[in-house]
């Protein structure tokens, strides 16, 4: 069982109905090999942790350890793609790159349960709140929402899913700037719980096998084109 929930094009809803890289790649694992069957099964971002530790899910994709994994009895496989997280204001209100110099100065929109680099990583909303001007939206897309109707000055999303929003709207680029270098930078790999059927050296000899056959990385550009500054 493969967790996945809503973020980047790791996992999206296009016309109701599941997609992103997430569920291509479980493709490919089950025609690669034989041994086992990956099922995808939807949890959110605050919801995974329960959800792995109560065995609901053998694995997530995509994480990284600086997520909050420590001492929940998981282990990583080797990180499959890069991701980023970029900076986004109403283009109307940046005078230039350094209104982005220090994300802090301004009111930010984020996503509830997700990890910032500006935020230490932190995911406890109250801490959030308490420390930072920042509203925590459901999702990737209410962040954007957010930010074009002027209720955040920034907001922090995925190069994934700005890469997504600029090939689905064709002015998007003259309504929204971002900024000039990404905020973070970081490889996204499987979370396998210590419980489940299949080993991460297993699993990476998969992985292994398909970066062999070059089915990794075309497959992350197919979904996640260049938009970073």
């Amino acid at each position: 069982m493969v967790g996945v929930y809503e973020y980047s094009v790791v996992h999206f809803y296009h016309d109701g109905v599941e997609t992103g890289f997430a569920h291509d790649l479980v493709e490919r694992l089950n025609r690669i090999q034989g041994d086992f069957h990956f099922v995808t099964i939807e949890t959110s971002s605050r919801r995974r942790y329960e959800d792995m530790a109560t065995g609901k899910m053998d694995m997530l994709l995509l994480q990284n350890p600086d997520w909050n994994w420590a001492g929940r009895g998981v282990d990583f496989s080797t990180p499959i793609v890069w991701e980023h997280d970029i900076l986004v204001a109403r283009r109307d209100h940046v005078p230039g790159p350094g209104y982005f110099h220090d994300v802090l100065e301004h009111s930010i929109a984020g996503v509830l349960g997700y990890h910032y680099r500006f935020a230490g990583f932190m995911d406890d909303p109250r801490q959030l709140t308490r420390l930072l001007n920042i509203s925590l939206l459901y999702n990737e897309s209410e962040v954007l929402e957010a930010v074009i109707r002027d209720d955040a000055e920034v907001g922090v999303l995925s190069a994934g899913f700005m890469s997504r929003k600029f090939r689905q709207v064709a002015d998007m680029g003259d309504r929204v700037a971002m900024g000039p270098r990404a905020d973070n930078s970081y490889p996204l790999a499987a979370a396998i719980s210590r419980r489940a059927p299949i080993t991460v050296d297993r699993f990476n000899r998969y992985l292994d096998d398909l970066r062999a056959e070059n089915q990794i990385a075309p497959l992350w550009s197919r979904w996640h084109r260049g938009v970073l500054p």
